[in-house]
């Protein structure tokens, strides 16, 4: 199938989608789609992505059969990660005095005129606003953080002059704190008055395959439908997934696959990946390898004998549970943030070495591919850049998820096609 943009011709492949059951969740007010039979052939339609960041969100999108057209992000690194790994996906920059990327600096109109399409001909507008304004690490501005606080506005402007088929909000839990529950009642409000029917709610990443147990706000909307989240594709136990079908109405004729562990996600990592530029770990004192090897699987700092702890950590004013904590090999990884290499940040001990994360085994419990490497814009290889870059991503296996049901729905409310004719 073609559409005729001006003077372009989009190609459309025809994709084949497996006819996938919904369930309703009287607990929560939220529907779920069944995506274990999925089936695509052929492109889904074109993505506009904010907030791109490493592409995370956009290579999972592309495994569920989206095509990303546009990447707006201000970080230079991140840019020069998705120009290196993706050429063809087409990088905001417009070579004028502002700042590259500026979400604020940019309007709708020139992102589709950047991407050669009009105004309802895109499948999907996705975003993960910088999360520190909500997050429960540090000031818990919100809204009134001068930096980022405002950038769901942003969010909301782009979906409002593009109007696309569907779109996908994601930030950190703590966005559904009652202090912060403006933003969420504003940016409903919006999207509601738009004509999307909208669904939020907080989906764990390790449910959907990823080794990491990385909880998130989710926010999607369809147009002139109230859309559905996927159905999990993994559990933590038969028991836990007994919990969660006792709230749907009707019960699925599956049983999740288990949790994927660290020991299962560190198997991945190809020799060949310890090697890369990309790979960079911390380089810790006798003292620190001394401290590191007395903790245990699950253990945190409280193991240590207390002449070995920093004064900080004698006082008992210290209450983080998992500070200098050794992951456990049987489980997921805990959420992965940006300084995940340093193990006095948090469960960051590696399961069987006495020594904290490498970038490399970051990127794998975030789920990014093996084949998938990071860059800064300098050309010298930054551990805290590629760290920020990991930690700051949507894991594309959760992306992947999302995508797939919001595939299957505009499917559903578009059976002739992807696209509404230009407005």
């Amino acid at each position: 199938m073609s559409i005729l943009t001006d003077n372009n011709i989009i190609e459309v492949s025809k994709t084949k989608i497996s006819v996938s059951k919904t369930y309703d969740c009287f607990k929560t007010g939220n529907s779920y789609v069944d995506i274990s039979d999925y089936d695509i052939e052929g492109s889904l339609g074109p993505i506009i992505s904010h907030f791109t960041g490493a592409g995370g969100m956009e290579i999972g999108l592309e495994k569920a059969g989206f095509k990303t057209s546009v990447c707006i992000e201000i970080d230079a690194d991140c840019r020069e990660t998705l120009r290196k790994n993706r050429s063809k996906w087409k990088i905001f920059e417009d070579g004028t005095d502002r700042v590259p990327g500026d979400i604020k600096a940019i309007s709708a109109e020139e992102i589709l005129k950047f991407s050669g399409l009009k105004k309802g001909q895109i499948a999907l507008v996705t975003g993960g606003a910088p999360c520190q304004p909500f997050s429960n690490i540090g000031k818990k501005q919100g809204k009134d953080d001068p930096k980022n606080g405002d950038l769901f506005l942003e969010f909301v402007k782009i979906v409002k002059g593009i109007i696309p088929k569907a779109f996908i909000f994601e930030n950190v839990a703590g966005i559904t704190q009652k202090r912060h529950s403006h933003v969420v009642d504003y940016m409903r409000n919006q999207f509601d008055g738009l004509g999307y029917g909208i669904s939020f709610d907080i989906l764990n990443a390790a449910d959907y395959g990823v080794p990491q147990q990385r909880k998130r706000f989710i926010m999607i909307g369809l147009l002139g439908k109230k859309p559905a989240f996927p159905l999990p594709t993994h559990c933590k136990s038969f028991e836990e997934w007994e919990r969660f079908m006792s709230g749907i109405t009707e019960k699925p004729d599956y049983v999740p696959k288990a949790w994927v562990s660290v020991k299962q996600a560190l198997t991945q990592i190809g020799k060949r990946r310890f090697k890369r530029h990309d790979c960079i770990g911390m380089n810790h004192s006798k003292e620190m390898k001394e401290r590191i090897s007395l903790i245990k699987q699950g253990q945190n700092f409280k193991a240590l004998p207390m002449n070995m702890r920093p004064k900080c950590w004698q006082t008992g004013k210290h209450q983080g549970h998992d500070t200098f904590g050794r992951i456990e090999a049987d489980k997921p990884a805990p959420t992965i943030r940006t300084a995940s290499y340093n193990p006095t940040k948090g469960k960051y001990i590696h399961p069987f070495e006495d020594r904290g994360l490498n970038t490399a085994e970051m990127a794998v419990f975030q789920n990014f591919p093996d084949s998938w490497q990071f860059y800064t814009a300098s050309g010298r290889a930054s551990m805290v850049s590629i760290g920020r870059q990991i930690g700051n991503a949507v894991p594309p296996g959760l992306a992947e998820a999302i995508g797939k049901a919001l595939a299957i729905q505009i499917k559903e409310t578009n059976p002739n096609g992807y696209f509404q004719k230009s407005i």
